[in-house]
């Protein structure tokens, strides 16, 4: 039996993602994501295919990437079902809802009609179902689909879509982002056999050495910009690199390994996001599980303050003792901590440190390029960047390349073809080449808009 992917979102690029699959009976789509950087003029645009069309979604995890047009699909006419985790449902609703104040600024900055509103956030919620890890699901045209731990975030998933009697059967697995193993709080990404792999390929080309020192590197920053009597500022992605970074400096502080300075979490989607991690752990590793339901609130440590109020946000700037800031968003596209490195950057006594992947076009990816000056879009303020400006991968939650070779080795015999997205184009390439001619296993980049035939 024939089918055909059709790679419409996160091909050439690292963000937007979104695969149809087409069995000739039934469509499918995985992750329906915003593109982010320069490529967010394309959310705009209309879809490649009818939504109407559509029977199922399925997503891999909350991340706006994966799931932030998902409104919009079902603004324009889908109506099918919406299948995730429970725990990426539960993230969902406050992550899109919190979206769209970011995008009526940037709508209305490039003079750009509505995306979508909270009436069509409520109506993609209505649609959407939440399953456990390897619940078998029954889709239509004999398609089976099972969510396997991906390792990324809470509740992230691997789409394993399936078709066949047993001992014949042949099937596809979506990767969604593959998480490293060095989150404490998660558990380790399931391994799997299938016919065909769609993987990631964000850190294809990098090995990331501070994986295993990220908390020895944490603490060394810490201390540094603590020295220097200013402020240590982290944009962060409000789910899972706060739920990381506050895991991680309340050990620390406990410890007593740093100074115990106050601590701010300038988010309030950060506090929804880690309420509903609370709310979910059997999605933790057993170990923070079993501490989670004794009663440890690992989260919660005596310096830690909530900045829920815009005042409060404000206020903040104007504290001249030593303190550590975590504000989204976590590529300084938008969110508190814009206003927080318009303060900061110019400041030669703080710090600002990166946590994670920036796309290109963002603000955070120029100041890891190390601009000397940097532009603030909204209203084109301008301010020199005199701040320590240090970077810790170790906190990303995506896996670097030599991770991915081994999760592809993993796949062993059964493994045809390897198709390698949700990369800059470099990145991918690379990937791609090391699994031919590592492994021997056909590998391939597709470009936007590609359709390819599998035996599905």
């Amino acid at each position: 039996m024939q089918s055909t992917i059709s790679f419409y979102g996160a091909a050439g690029t690292v963000t937007g993602s979104n695969f149809l699959v087409d069995t000739g009976s039934a469509k499918f789509l995985i992750d329906c994501g915003l593109k982010q950087g320069m490529d967010e003029a394309g959310n705009w645009e209309p879809f490649a295919y009818d939504p109407k069309t559509i029977s199922h979604l399925v997503i891999t995890h909350a991340h706006l990437d994966h799931i932030g047009k998902i409104p919009k699909l079902v603004k324009d006419g889908f109506v099918g079902e919406i299948i995730s985790t429970k725990a990426t449902r539960a993230l969902a609703e406050p992550l899109l809802l919190d979206a769209l104040e970011i995008l009526a600024r940037n709508a209305q900055h490039h003079g750009r009609p509505e995306l979508y509103s909270d009436k069509d956030v409520a109506a993609a919620m209505h649609l959407w179902r939440g399953v456990s890890y390897h619940e078998k699901v029954s889709l239509p045209d004999g398609v089976e689909l099972e969510l396997l731990d991906a390792g990324h975030i809470l509740g992230s998933a691997m789409a394993l879509l399936r078709r066949g009697s047993e001992g014949q059967a042949r099937s596809i697995l979506f990767t969604g982002d593959l998480g490293g193993g060095n989150s404490p709080l998660l558990p380790p990404t399931d391994e799997v056999s299938p016919t065909y792999l769609v993987i990631e390929s964000t850190y294809g080309d990098k090995i990331r050495p501070d994986d295993g020192k990220r908390l020895e590197m944490l603490e060394d920053v810490i201390e540094e910009a603590m020295a220097r009597g200013g402020t240590l500022l982290i944009p962060a992605f409000s789910t899972e690199r706060t739920q990381d970074l506050l895991f991680d400096i309340r050990k620390l502080m406990m410890e007593g390994r740093v100074p115990e300075v106050p601590v701010y979490l300038d988010s309030p989607l950060a506090e929804k996001v880690t309420a509903a991690y609370l709310a979910h752990p059997e999605y933790f590793a057993d170990d923070i599980r079993k501490r989670v339901e004794a009663g440890e609130k690992i989260f919660s440590f005596p310096q830690l303050h909530f900045a829920l109020q815009v005042d409060d946000s404000h206020k903040l700037d104007s504290m001249p003792e030593r303190k550590i800031i975590l504000a989204g968003s976590g590529m300084s596209s938008g969110g508190r901590a814009l206003g927080h490195e318009k303060q900061y950057l110019p400041d030669p006594n703080s710090t600002l440190l990166i946590v994670g992947y920036q796309a290109i076009g963002t603000l955070g990816r120029k100041l890891v390029e190390g601009a000397k000056e940097v532009e603030f879009y909204k209203d084109k303020t301008k301010v020199p960047v005199h701040a320590r400006v240090q970077t810790l991968y170790g906190y990303s939650a995506h896996r670097d390349g030599e991770s991915l070779l081994e999760f592809v080795n993993k796949g062993g015999d059964a493994l045809k073809e390897v198709f390698v997205v949700h990369g800059e184009p470099a990145s991918s390439m690379f990937l791609a080449q090391r699994i031919r001619d590592y492994l021997g296993i056909k590998a391939v980049v597709p470009e936007a808009g590609q359709s390819v035939t599998i035996d599905l």
